[in-house]
C-alpha cells in the first residue's frame, strides 16, 4: 500500500454531526423506517427453530472413550447454543447487513412482549428455513436500500439527484456489497479464523496475537471501503468504481474519518446500554425504540454530510496543489 498524504482540507466531523441533525429535524419521516421495523419485531408472530436445533445438537453422538471433562464441556456447550436459538426468530434476518435499516430488537432474545407471550410457530424444515433466510435479507436489503436512498435525497439538492431509471443499477451494485462481503467471509476470513484457532491450540499466545492482527487487518481493510454505498448512492457509480473513490476519498482523510466512524460506533453502542435496559414486557421498550432511531438515523444523515464533505475536501486540495515538478523548480 502506497503512502497518501493528507489533503490540505479536512471534513469536519463535528459539522457533519450537526447537519445530520438539522437534516433529520426537518426530514422526521426518516424515524419511520427503525422505528417501524422494531415495532413490527416487538409484537410480530415469531418464526422459531429452537427444535430444529435440539433435534440436531441431540443427535451428535461422542465416542465412548471421550473424557469426563469433555463431555461436560460439550454439555455446557451444546446447552449455550440451544440458549441463543431459543426466543431466536427467523424474521431477524430482516436487519440485513452491510445494507439494512438499524434495528434494537432483531436480535434480541425476548420471551416476552408488553401485551404477553409472542404467538411463534416452529420451523420444522431446514429448506423452508433457508428459505425464509433468504427471503428475509433480500426484502431487508431492499428496505435498507430504500432507507438509504431517502436519506439521499434529503441530504443532496434536488437539481443534483440522480435520475429514477438509474436506481436498478444502483440497487445492484449495492447487492454487490453482501455478496462480495459473504464471498470474503467464506474464503478468506473463515479459513484465517481456522489457522488460527489451530495455532492456538498448540500455543494460546499465538491466537491471541493472530486475533489481534486480523481484526487490525479488517479494521484497516473496512474503513477505506466504508462509503462505498454512499458512492453508489451519491453518483449512481458501479461497485468497483465507487469502492476506488471511496477508498481515494478515506485515504487522505484518514484521520478525520476514523474519528468520526469512532465517535458515531461508540455513542450508538453506549447507547444500546441504555435503550436495551427496559424489560421484554415493559412499555418503556417504545421508548427504547425511538431514542435508537434518533441516534442511529442522525448518524447515518450525517455520514452522507461527512462524506460529501470529505470528497470536496479532498478534490479542491488535489486542484489546489501545486505539482511537485513545480515547487522543485524542474
Amino acid at each position: 500500500m502506497r503512502f497518501v498524504l493528507p489533503s490540505k482540507k479536512q471534513p469536519k466531523v463535528i459539522d457533519a454531526i450537526k447537519a445530520g441533525y438539522n437534516t433529520l429535524s426537518t426530514h422526521l419521516y426518516l424515524l419511520l423506517f427503525p422505528i417501524v421495523l422494531d415495532v413490527f419485531f416487538l409484537f410480530e408472530k415469531r418464526l422459531l427453530v429452537s427444535d430444529q436445533v435440539k433435534t440436531i445438537i441431540s443427535g451428535i453422538t461422542l465416542p465412548t472413550s471421550t473424557s469426563t471433562e469433555m463431555l461436560k464441556s460439550w454439555e455446557e456447550a451444546s446447552a449455550s447454543v440451544f440458549e441463543v436459538f431459543k426466543n431466536f426468530s427467523l424474521t431477524a434476518f430482516l436487519r440485513s447487513f452491510p445494507i439494512g435499516i438499524p434495528s434494537l430488537l432483531a436480535y434480541r432474545p425476548m420471551e416476552r412482549n408488553p401485551l404477553g407471550s409472542f404467538s411463534a410457530v416452529q420451523v420444522e424444515s431446514s429448506g423452508v428455513a433457508t428459505l425464509y433466510i433468504l427471503g428475509f435479507s433480500l426484502i431487508g436489503f431492499l428496505l435498507g436500500a430504500l432507507f438509504l436512498l431517502v436519506i439521499r435525497n434529503s441530504v443532496q439538492d434536488k437539481n443534483s439527484i440522480l435520475a429514477p431509471d438509474r436506481l436498478p443499477q444502483q440497487l445492484l451494485s449495492l447487492l454487490s456489497l453482501p455478496v462480495v462481503i459473504t464471498l470474503l467471509s467464506i474464503f478468506i476470513l473463515m479459513p484465517a479464523l481456522l489457522l488460527i484457532s489451530v495455532f492456538a491450540s498448540f500455543l494460546p499466545i499465538l491466537g491471541t496475537v493472530g486475533y489481534f492482527l486480523l481484526s487490525l487487518g479488517l479494521i484497516s481493510a473496512t474503513i477505506p471501503l466504508f462509503f462505498t454505498a454512499h458512492e453508489i448512492l451519491l453518483s449512481g457509480k458501479s461497485f468497483a468504481t465507487a469502492a476506488k473513490q471511496s477508498i481515494r476519498t478515506v485515504r487522505p482523510t484518514n484521520a478525520k474519518t476514523s474519528i468520526f466512524l469512532m465517535i458515531a460506533f461508540l455513542i450508538t453502542y453506549a447507547t444500546n446500554f441504555l435503550w436495551q435496559i427496559p424489560k421484554d414486557d415493559s412499555w418503556m421498550l417504545i421508548i427504547s425504540i425511538f431514542g435508537h432511531a434518533v441516534i442511529t438515523t442522525i448518524f447515518w444523515v450525517a455520514s452522507f454530510h461527512f462524506y460529501i464533505d470529505a470528497r470536496n475536501c479532498v478534490r479542491e486540495s488535489l486542484i489546489t496543489e501545486t505539482p511537485v515538478n513545480e515547487q522543485m523548480g524542474v
